[in-house]
């Protein structure tokens, strides 16, 4: 590598950074036209003409639309972002996860990209289908070692097993996004805290 390629303090710089800023701005066009469109209806024209460049930069950087979407999906996904994941201290997982819809709720175009392509990924054949598979099963493994700590500790009824209790936590989670989505008045995290509590779960008390 020649110095034109790093900084003094052994840095990448000039093509590197360009690449890497050029890929983030792709991945920020496409998710926005796959929220939208979907990942059928939006195309890689579609992308490139909102960047004004071409199908062929785009297949450069990432080698297909399939790509191209894994790419959107791994970059954009919420639940590498849920501040529930940081592990809340004992107690606190109720308040942890309305934490969580309420921070959705300023983030309207991630809800409606994942909402979107989840319901396009029950097809097998989808390219997100695994993703969103995998994603699911992340997720339930991770909320139910939660909740059974918080059984543990007796803030929680062992009357719904743990792996079930966090499928129906995530069902009510994405069924109020979509009504949400829908209408933005819709009060979202207070019917989340709502079901929470009818579930045994108060983020109130804890």
């Amino acid at each position: 590598m020649s110095t034109d390629d790093t900084t003094a303090a052994g840095g990448r710089r000039g093509p590197y950074r360009s690449g890497q800023a050029r890929r983030r701005e792709i991945i920020d066009a496409a998710t926005e036209i796959f929220a939208v469109d979907g990942y059928r209806g939006g195309s890689l024209r579609d992308v490139a003409r909102s960047l004004g460049m071409s199908p062929g930069l785009i297949t450069h950087h990432f080698g297909s639309k399939e790509q191209l979407l894994v790419a959107v999906l791994e970059e954009k996904d919420l639940s590498s972002k849920l501040d529930v994941e940081r592990d809340p201290a004992p107690g606190h997982l109720a308040a942890a996860l309305v934490e969580v819809v309420e921070m959705n709720e300023k983030r309207p175009g991630l809800l409606r990209l994942f909402t979107t392509l989840a319901a396009e990924a029950v097809n097998p054949e989808h390219p997100a289908h695994e993703f969103f598979t995998r994603r699911y099963e992340r997720l339930i493994r991770y909320l139910a070692g939660r909740l059974e700590a918080e059984t543990a500790r007796g803030t929680r009824s062992e009357s719904i097993p743990a792996a079930e209790f966090a499928s129906m936590v995530l069902a009510a989670m994405d069924g109020l996004q979509t009504q949400w989505l829908l209408s933005q008045n819709f009060p979202m995290a207070a019917r989340f805290a709502t079901m929470l509590r009818a579930m045994g779960l108060d983020p109130g008390s804890d």
